[in-house]
């Protein structure tokens, strides 16, 4: 699956994290973009992300800083599962 499919499935995933349909994301978006976004909303994004796309997060992972290293993350693992 290419980055940018990736990206838009992780956007509608954090709109429905954050209830908010009109949220407006980039690969630099973090914590601090977005009202709704503390660290009980983050845990709930990581393990929509962790059920939706089956896999699993490290701590180091979890904790990136843009919203763009938290789909980075997503996709070595999901390239992982191919091998």
């Amino acid at each position: 699956m290419e980055k940018r499919k990736i990206f838009e499935q992780v956007v509608k995933i954090c709109r429905d994290v954050f209830d908010d349909d009109s949220l407006v994301l980039t690969e630099e978006s973090t914590a601090s973009d977005v009202d709704r976004w503390d660290s009980l909303t983050h845990l709930s994004l990581v393990n929509e992300l962790e059920q939706t796309f089956k896999v699993a997060f490290t701590l180091d992972e979890m904790s990136g800083r843009t919203l763009g290293d938290l789909v980075e993350a997503l996709i070595r693992h999901l390239e992982e599962k191919q091998a």
